[in-house]
């Protein structure tokens, strides 16, 4: 069977370790002054960034400037240290990555939490590389009561200062789990696949391959594809259809959006092709669905 490449797994301890050490240093060192919320409702543009999951950002240097919808249109806003951006799942942010940044961002999947550190110096479009590590396991009840009362908060009107200390005790629950992980013991090949479940969900609105995954993972692409019907019981492409169809399922919904800017916000190049796996997994055509 192929295994993760030894360097691989190397990386996965570093990354997780620095991103305790930033965090830590932050807590200790800052206070949040402001929490900035994107709204579900406004249509996002073309290349947000969007998840299905609840999503909570911190810059720790530089400005991390961003669109994001509120009160009904699209914002700009421009956050630094001491702030910190709360995405509602299903909610959109779009980066502006033109200035140098450094920037925490913690993803809230069912079965773990997902945790990037960007480090940015604007000389791209996009950052070329973060670090990544994830928290596997189901939450504590803490962390679950303090995630569903920020996701209350996105609903509705800020009162500070409430937002901004449930915002640093997420942080807090989060640092205390990153710091409890290697007590958790869960198999292997189930964490990797859940890894790169989470990656996914990240990432579907872009060309993702097998390929490209396998590469992000350290693994050879047949062993990514043993792992979704050892695991999962489906194949890499189903998952992936599944997600962006997902997400298209809401968009039919939500916004007035047509079909062919719909099928390019989840990822699909082609609209024809987005309808025929639409109306195969949904038994249905989208229009069908939004009009029902």
């Amino acid at each position: 069977m192929t295994r993760t490449a030894p360097h691989a797994i190397a990386a996965q301890v570093n990354a997780s370790q620095i991103i305790i050490r930033e965090l830590e240093h932050f807590l200790k060192k800052t206070r949040l002054q402001r929490v900035h919320f994107a709204e579900v409702g406004v249509a996002p543009p073309m290349l947000a960034y969007v998840t299905h999951f609840p999503r909570l950002s911190v810059p720790l240097e530089g400005c991390h400037a961003m669109e994001l919808g509120w009160n009904g249109r699209t914002h700009i806003i421009k956050p630094r240290r001491g702030h910190a951006v709360f995405v509602a799942g299903n909610g959109w942010n779009k980066p502006d990555w033109r200035v140098p940044v450094k920037v925490l961002t913690f993803l809230f999947g069912k079965k773990q939490i997902g945790v990037s550190l960007v480090r940015h110096n604007g000389s791209t479009d996009t950052p070329s590389d973060a670090l990544k590590t994830s928290i596997h396991g189901v939450y504590d009840s803490v962390t679950q009561s303090v995630l569903g009362a920020l996701n209350s908060f996105a609903a509705e009107e800020p009162k500070p200062p409430l937002d901004q200390l449930l915002a640093e005790s997420l942080l807090h629950c989060c640092l205390r789990l990153l710091k409890a992980q290697p007590a958790h013991h869960s198999r292997k090949a189930l964490r990797t696949y859940e890894s790169i479940c989470l990656y996914m969900q990240e990432n579907f609105q872009g060309p993702l391959t097998r390929e490209a995954v396998a590469r992000r993972f350290g693994l050879a692409p047949n062993h990514v594809s043993r792992l979704f019907t050892r695991e999962g019981s489906m194949h890499f492409n189903d998952y992936l259809n599944f997600v962006r169809i997902n997400r298209a399922k809401f968009m039919l919904k939500n916004y007035a959006m047509t079909l062919k800017e719909i099928s390019a916000n989840c990822g699909f190049s082609d609209t024809a092709y987005f309808c025929r796996v639409f109306k195969r997994i949904v038994k249905m055509t989208p229009t069908g669905y939004r009009g029902r």
